[in-house]
């Protein structure tokens, strides 16, 4: 684990805007560029990846600016993370409107790949894992990036008022709303702003109204402002670290290789243990196949010299490291038992020779020493 001082390291805006059609979006997305770009003082165009033509509504607002305009018309996902990646040699800042076709987009691909009209729980999770590969890229990138996405209505299932005896009744009710898209998305930009647009009463004009969802610099959260600029935003860019260091998260690091650690995976401990404890049970079919008396004191006896128990469920318990070096243990135990010219007759007797035997092995054998110290029981 590599913790260090901490330091802000988020040199670039990851801004999401949201909203029903109409509500001014892309408007307030290409203002917030076009101020951006100017304040940082950029010498690069901006890049508009572009999934419903909404950047050709904006071009004479660029060129007023004078700013260059780059636009890929597209609803591919695979072209938008090809593009996003693109974007760091072309631009400062990228806009990405809207970002809800490209997950429809994903979803509508993999189902033509499957040959399927529709989508199952199960088929989420290889969903998820691709588009990963964008969540990733936004966060990471050296760009300011500001997406545009439609909003979606958030259902929760209420319970109705029943009268005493009636069965429990149900109904979906509307309590709230968010993006349309993969649905860790909204967790993702630092800055996310929800669009509406309202009626204002004076002259019955319509107005773009913005309010703040979330800031983690918390100095915009929840404020609300109508026909919203770049200004109006200036506070949370003002503190991000323009210009230094940015750090997204380290995609390098992986958990792949807990899955084949015992030490670290519950789900391997399992299977090694069941493995190890279906090799032990294995030994008896192999040397002590019989059912009497004989057969069976010899087998308990030797578990309970290795183990230190004969409780099945205990043994079954043990660190997969136990269980393998306690099986080793065991069929040289049960073989030197077996092979004896005069093994003691006496149950005392017959166990403190095992013991001795045990003793020696273990001196023998540096690896299966350290296991034994470490564990009680073998």
């Amino acid at each position: 684990m590599a913790f260090k001082q901490a330091s802000h390291e988020s040199a670039y805006l990851k801004a999401g805007l949201f909203g029903w059609q109409g509500s001014g979006k892309t408007w307030t997305a290409c203002h917030i560029a076009l101020g951006l770009h100017a304040a940082i003082a950029s010498q690069k165009p901006v890049c508009f990846i572009d999934s419903e033509t909404g950047s050709d509504f904006h071009v004479a607002r660029f060129q007023h600016a004078g700013v260059p305009l780059l636009v890929d018309k597209t609803r591919s996902f695979l072209t938008l993370c090809q593009d996003m990646k693109e974007a760091e040699k072309e631009t400062d800042i990228l806009i990405v409107d809207s970002v809800t076709h490209f997950w429809q987009e994903l979803m509508t691909a993999y189902k033509r790949k499957k040959n399927r009209s529709r989508l199952f729980i199960q088929d989420f999770g290889p969903l998820k894992d691709e588009w990963a590969q964008f969540s990733e890229r936004f966060l990471n990138s050296r760009l300011h990036i500001i997406l545009c996405g439609r909003a979606a209505n958030v259902f929760e299932d209420v319970e109705e008022d029943t009268d005493p005896g009636e069965d429990k009744r149900w109904k979906a009710v509307k309590t709230g709303t968010k993006m349309s898209a993969e649905g860790n998305l909204a967790y993702e930009p630092s800055l996310l702003i929800e669009m509406e647009r309202v009626l204002l009463r004076d002259g019955g004009k319509y107005a773009r109204h913005a309010v703040v969802i979330k800031d983690r610099f918390g100095v915009l959260d929840g404020k609300e402002f109508t026909d919203p600029t770049f200004i109006d935003f200036l506070p949370h860019i003002d503190r991000l670290n323009l210009g230094g260091a940015h750090t997204g998260f380290d995609a390098s690091q992986s958990s792949e290789g807990m899955f084949t650690s015992p030490d670290a995976s519950v789900t391997e401990r399992k299977r090694q243990q069941a493995v190890y404890w279906e090799e032990i049970e294995g030994l008896k079919a192999q040397y002590l196949p019989g059912t009497g008396a004989k057969e069976r004191f010899l087998w308990t006896t030797s578990k309970e010299v290795v183990f230190g128990t004969v409780s099945d469920t205990e043994i079954q318990g043990r660190p997969p490291a136990v269980l393998k070096a306690g099986r080793d243990l065991l069929e040289h135990l049960i073989m030197y038992a077996l092979e004896a010219e005069t093994p003691p007759t006496k149950v005392g007797e017959f166990k403190r020779w095992l013991e001795k035997e045990k003793e020696r092995y273990l001196a023998a054998s540096v690896a299966l020493q350290g296991v034994s110290d470490d564990h009680q029981g073998v």
